[in-house]
């Protein structure tokens, strides 16, 4: 009962936090100059997760036999292994790079298609769709959402339609300066909010969508910010919610405004499995391979040098007094010693018979690249991707490399069309608001290696079927707007006309008047004029009878 009481007090607090506030707010004019602010949490993932996490050791954090249990069970573990992925990323080169050429590969060319019978309803439509990509920039989003499913394994997003609240303050703290933070121009209908994956969750599947509920207690935690700046950041569906002071921990969010984004999982499963799940054993024990080698090159630079004195008459004796052993040692340390911190030579004389020797590291086939080579290959085979891709040496030929491209691209695509529904479902039903003539974004398999290729293939409808000169200006990797654009302007300004094409082989055909030799039916030339009476010219060649 004590527990139930306060969870009572807590909700009131928070409801009557800044409450006054909020209200005055909603009935003021939020349309100030272009000088506000509006802030979203767009923000702070790679501050406040990888850069966190930067040049850290798993080993840190995990026990190894803590690290198997949490693999065997990834979504009951899904926060800690998003933890331990975030960590790997900043600090192993081969994730690192995996992920960023993952998420920068694809061109993410595209055409906008409009379904419908009405033509001014398919044109107004298309307008809309356009503007609105335009407004979230769309590609960005896009990245983003491929880069947060391989490190995390799941990315929330939320599409807001109504302004937020923004900020008068002119002059910003410290915490402020340090965040990312997204500044709109007043006016514009659409942002997307991404939503923290600690505080978010899929608690169903409603018509085919996943049904997001969010976690309130995530304002209770303001780490240094205001709570009420904090909201700010966050869709009114969540504010008022948390404004209104209910005793639910957990918000339900309207499944036609969230973008839920995962990898490597089935549909029922509520977390996606990192990219570096499968790798992280060997990116473990590459950590430990590394370790290994710094030890054992920790040990040849710091050798054990010792000298033995000159054995006596009886064994085990020196044949130098107590006191020339001493004198004798200092000698040859200071030396040593003064050769190691400043280099150069250094003399000193012994007794004869002594003997100087080191203890060398025995175990230096660690250092074979061999070794490290092998292991990087593993660990790229783990995330999906050909070693040789990524530094451009190691096993394979040119043709595993293409086959791996090829089946590299099909997962980013697959991951891409998940996006893009996503994207579409939110704009037609929030923006578009017409289900019978409907608009769709639709994402070319184009990549920066495949780039010709998809040129050449639209080319090829064009010019033989009945291809698309819209496809192929995007296959080019120009949009189909700015493509149309400037041939508008080019029939304005009538540079056909001004600047004709040159007089070739290439531009003119055999019936045009301008090519061959010209016609003079005035002759007087006698060949000339027989072959007019006679007809000659008409006669049939025997090769065509």
């Amino acid at each position: 009962m004590a527990n139930k009481n306060n969870t009572t007090s807590s909700y009131n607090r928070r409801s009557n936090y800044k409450k006054l506030n909020y209200e005055n707010n909603q009935q003021q004019d939020i349309k100030q100059d272009n000088t506000e602010y509006e802030f979203n949490s767009f923000r702070s993932y790679r501050l406040n997760a990888i850069s966190y996490y930067g040049m850290m050791n798993v080993f840190d954090l995990y026990k190894p036999e803590q690290i198997r249990d949490l693999i065997r069970d990834p979504m009951a573990n899904n926060q800690v292994l998003r933890e331990i992925s975030r960590i790997l990323y900043g600090c192993n080169g081969v994730y690192t790079n995996t992920v960023d050429y993952m998420t920068a590969i694809p061109t993410l060319d595209n055409v906008i298609v409009p379904y419908g019978e009405s033509k001014q309803k398919k044109k107004r439509n298309r307008l809309l769709m356009q503007s609105t990509l335009k407004g979230i920039k769309h590609k960005e989003i896009v990245r983003d959402a491929l880069f947060r499913g391989m490190v995390d394994g799941i990315a929330f997003y939320y599409f807001e339609t109504t302004e937020r609240p923004l900020s008068r303050e002119k002059i910003m703290s410290n915490y402020d300066v340090e965040r990312i933070h997204e500044i709109n121009e007043l006016g514009i209908n659409a942002s997307i909010i991404s939503l923290s994956p600690d505080y978010t969750k899929i608690i169903g599947i409603r018509n085919s969508n996943y049904q997001l509920a969010f976690d309130l207690s995530y304002f209770d935690n303001c780490e240094g910010e205001e709570a009420d700046r904090k909201l700010r950041k966050y869709p009114k569906e969540i504010r008022d919610k948390y404004y209104q002071g209910n005793h639910e921990r957990w918000v339900v969010l309207d499944p036609t405004k969230t973008i839920v984004h995962k990898i490597r999982s089935s549909k029922e499963e509520p977390w996606g499995r990192p990219l570096a799940l499968a790798a992280i054993n060997d990116v473990l024990y590459g950590d430990y391979f590394t370790d290994t080698k710094r030890n054992v090159l920790d040990e040849i630079n710091n050798r054990i040098i010792y000298q033995t004195f000159p054995e006596g008459k009886d064994k085990g004796t020196s044949a130098l007094s107590q006191k020339q052993q001493q004198n004798q040692h200092e000698k040859v340390k200071g030396a040593v010693m003064n050769k190691n911190n400043r280099g150069g030579i250094s003399f000193f004389s012994v007794a004869a018979g002594t003997k100087i020797n080191s203890i060398d590291a025995n175990n230096t086939d660690i250092f074979d690249d061999k070794y490290e080579s092998n292991l990087c290959d593993k660990i790229a085979m783990d995330l999906g991707i050909a070693a040789s891709l990524l530094n451009g040496s190691g096993s394979g030929n040119y043709s595993s490399q293409v086959n791996n491209l090829e089946l590299l691209s099909s997962e980013i695509f697959q991951w891409i069309e998940q996006i893009e529904a996503e994207l579409n479902k939110c704009i037609n039903a929030n923006i578009i608001k017409d289900k019978r003539n409907s608009v769709e974004c639709k994402y070319l398999p184009t990549t920066y290696v495949n780039q010709k290729t998809m040129v050449a293939n639209a080319k090829d409808l064009y010019l033989q079927g009945k291809g698309s000169l819209s496809l192929w200006a995007s296959a080019a990797g120009i949009s189909p707007e700015v493509y149309f654009a400037l041939l508008d302007q080019e029939l304005e300004d009538n540079i056909e006309n001004k600047y004709p094409v040159h007089q070739t082989s290439y531009t003119y055909s055999s019936k045009d008047d301008k090519v061959g030799r010209p016609t003079d039916d005035d002759s007087s030339n006698y060949s000339t004029l027989q072959t007019k009476a006679n007809n000659t010219n008409g006669t049939p060649a025997p090769s065509t009878q």
